[in-house]
């Protein structure tokens, strides 16, 4: 990576990190379905020739298409509840009748003579293939022939045929891969113009997201004042970067700082523990709020941003900061700003422990 292009790299690597696992689920997922639509369950066969039936059932290729040659209404109708599903046809081939059960739109379209093939699902039916037959034995001219096999138990049956859930599978299949493409595609292109990162385009507030991206790039390199493991203070920005964010805060805009010690409690059996909390804060234009478990680090940060030390060439080798320096003397025992001690224009440190509990709010404080 570009060790001059800082902030670009750490966009990067957000990028980076945010992606990998939206590209595991989209993955898993997209072969998940490739696995399910292998099955012969989902797939989808043609049936040439009806006498094979049974060999497609034992295959387990029930998913069928089939164009008969001729079709008899076989008097006989499926109801559900109260409602008329399907009705009953027979295909009479090579002495031995085949049963199949039609929607009715369908049925319709057979009854008026169309030539069409449809979708079914080979079903084993055994006591209605034999009912069936039964009420056609004489009119086949089997009332005196042994009727044992002239019938197939395997009923050709249209309304339980799962359309919708292979068509379902397959609009998936089809979207999963777009949808990884798409984010392989955005990686690429983000990676090479930091500006359509997600996490970019959140300085459109303070100009075009290419020129602030390249501006924190060179605060970085030439002005960076304090880094602290994910925080970085530069001559004009706050930076803190997590795994799924970062969050950027433009120095100019801060009007109020405050620091307040606050108890935190993770789980319902964790036990409590002190954290320090950061506030910036202009009531006109941001808000922004971060808790760390490291007081000296929030001490360290409010001493950057409020320019109390320009910077040297080497931040690493500056004094430690004491806590007897931090005084805050900006702010006098009637919570007013010391005119000899005020700072970066407007900026005003709050400690949440002393005199911030005077005000109401803090627009009293604009008072």
């Amino acid at each position: 990576m570009n060790n001059k292009k800082k902030f670009t790299n750490i966009l990067l690597k957000n990028l980076i990190l945010m992606a990998i696992p939206q590209l595991m689920i989209l993955t898993a997922l997209l072969f998940t379905v490739i696995s399910v639509r292998k099955h012969n369950d989902v797939k989808v066969f043609t049936l040439d020739d009806i006498h094979e039936t049974e060999s497609y059932f034992i295959d387990n290729m029930v998913n069928v298409i089939y164009e008969p040659e001729s079709l008899k209404p076989a008097g006989f109708d499926q109801i559900t509840g109260e409602k008329k599903t399907g009705q009953y046809f027979y295909e009479y081939k090579d002495g031995r009748l085949f049963i199949i059960l039609l929607k009715e739109e369908t049925a319709n379209k057979v009854k008026n003579g169309e030539k069409i093939s449809f979708k079914v699902k080979i079903i084993k039916d055994t006591p209605t293939a034999d009912y069936i037959l039964s009420e056609y034995a004489t009119t086949l001219g089997l009332e005196n022939a042994k009727i044992e096999g002239a019938v197939s138990p395997y009923i050709l049956d249209e309304t339980k045929f799962p359309g919708l859930w292979i068509k379902s599978l397959k609009c998936m299949h089809y979207v999963l891969v777009v949808v990884l493409v798409i984010l392989l595609a955005y990686i690429l292109v983000a990676s090479y113009n930091p500006a359509l990162n997600r996490q970019a385009r959140q300085l459109k507030k303070y100009g075009k997201p290419g020129k602030v991206v390249r501006r924190i790039d060179k605060e970085m390199r030439k002005k960076l004042l304090y880094r602290s493991d994910n925080i970085y203070v530069t001559e004009s920005f706050l930076i803190v970067v997590y795994v799924s964010r970062i969050d950027i805060i433009y120095l100019d805009d801060v009007k109020y700082i405050s620091k307040n010690k606050v108890e935190i409690k993770k789980g319902p059996f964790g036990r409590k523990r002190t954290e320090y909390q950061l506030t910036l804060s202009n009531v006109e234009k941001m808000y922004f709020e971060m808790t760390i478990p490291d007081e000296q680090t929030i001490d360290d940060i409010i001493y950057y941003i409020r320019g109390d030390i320009e910077m040297s060439e080497d931040i690493n080798e500056k004094d430690d900061i004491k806590e007897e320096e931090m005084s805050y003397d900006s702010v006098n025992e009637e919570g007013a700003v010391n005119p000899e001690n005020e700072i970066d224009d407007d900026i005003i440190f709050v400690d949440m422990d002393g005199f911030i509990n005077e005000f109401e709010s803090i627009d009293d404080m604009d008072e």
